[in-house]
């Protein structure tokens, strides 16, 4: 008598995931990250209820390697193990690539399994708690450079964080026949305004707040009758075209544009015109992508050692002693 075949169970990873919580103490990882940034929460249910660790946390990377990364996700699931006593016999993770990342760097039992719904769902709501902190008190300095007689402009700008996590930054070329360095300068923060809105979509809707520091009272100016629906006829097309850009760009932005003074020691503005000046340089020697990113890059760690998060905590403190007064 030939025998009837008989179907082979579901494989594990095909098991339900609110089964597998509801029989198996489980934690539940959700990353988001996003060139230059990367936030994550860590869930579990303890007695019943959310309990949910996120970051990045105070003085911890927000562009983290992968080992940073799993050290820091490590370390909130630490804290959930000193909170309920045991250790979780399965790690949920919102999708495969974090799986894969924290099974090369790190010893967490990760499975398979789909991750909760419940559990993402939480989480979503602990990451844009995290984004909401992110945009709070964001200052965004820019600078242009112009070589003599040329009409590119290099276009550099920093985006820093009040909260000390890692500042962005960008260099670009843009060309002016008609605007000169002020073109230069409202190019410079048209691409910085778009790059930030770019990380943080969250502030088109209002939330948090951006200041735009330039050196270039001459954009402002023509910014603001631009603004105002009063040009001059000095106000050239590139000038009036790069402001139209970025009015555009800052709708529903809790925005404020405020004038430095260059070469002064500001040490946003002083990494801006690093930044502009290297872009400028680079396009006119016929620098490669890969050495240019390279120079990028060594600016980029040199902005670590400036402490911009305390300086800009210096700033928002005397900003506060001077209202109240």
């Amino acid at each position: 008598m030939t025998a009837v075949p008989v179907p082979a169970p579901p494989a594990a990873r095909f098991v339900p995931a609110l089964v597998a919580v509801n029989e198996r103490h489980g934690v539940t990882v959700l990353v988001d990250r996003q060139p230059n940034l990367c936030r994550w929460a860590v869930h579990a249910l303890v007695e019943g209820k959310d309990f949910i660790i996120s970051g990045p946390g105070k003085g911890e990377p927000t562009n983290p390697s992968n080992r940073e990364l799993a050290a820091q996700i490590t370390q909130a699931v630490g804290r959930i193990v000193r909170r309920t006593g045991e250790m979780p016999s399965q790690v949920f993770t919102s999708d495969w690539a974090t799986a894969e990342l924290l099974r090369a760097k790190s010893d967490l039992p990760i499975t398979d399994l789909t991750a909760p719904p419940a559990a993402l769902a939480a989480e979503r709501g602990a990451v844009a708690e995290v984004e909401r902190g992110l945009v709070s008190g964001l200052v965004l300095a820019c600078d242009s450079s112009r070589g003599r007689g040329k009409t590119v402009n290099g276009c550099g700008y920093v985006l820093a964080y009040s909260n000390g996590a890692d500042p962005i930054l960008g260099a670009y070329t843009s060309v002016s026949t008609h605007g000169g360095i002020r073109a230069g300068e409202l190019a410079a923060i048209r691409r910085g305004l778009q790059s930030t809105l770019g990380h943080h979509p969250v502030l088109r809707e209002g939330v948090g707040d951006l200041k735009v520091l330039t050196d270039s009272k001459a954009a402002l100016e023509v910014l603001d009758r631009v603004s105002t629906g009063t040009l001059q006829p000095f106000d050239d097309t590139d000038s009036v075209a790069e402001c139209k850009r970025i009015l555009g760009s800052a709708r529903g932005v809790n925005i404020s544009y405020e004038w430095v003074r260059g070469h002064n020691g500001h040490p946003l503005n002083e990494l801006a015109d690093r930044l502009a000046v290297l872009a400028r340089r680079n396009r006119e020697m016929g620098v490669d992508e890969l050495t240019n990113a390279r120079m990028i890059a060594s600016i980029r760690e040199d902005a670590k050692d400036v402490r911009l998060g305390e300086w800009l905590r210096g700033q928002r403190a005397a900003y506060a002693v001077a209202k109240a007064a």
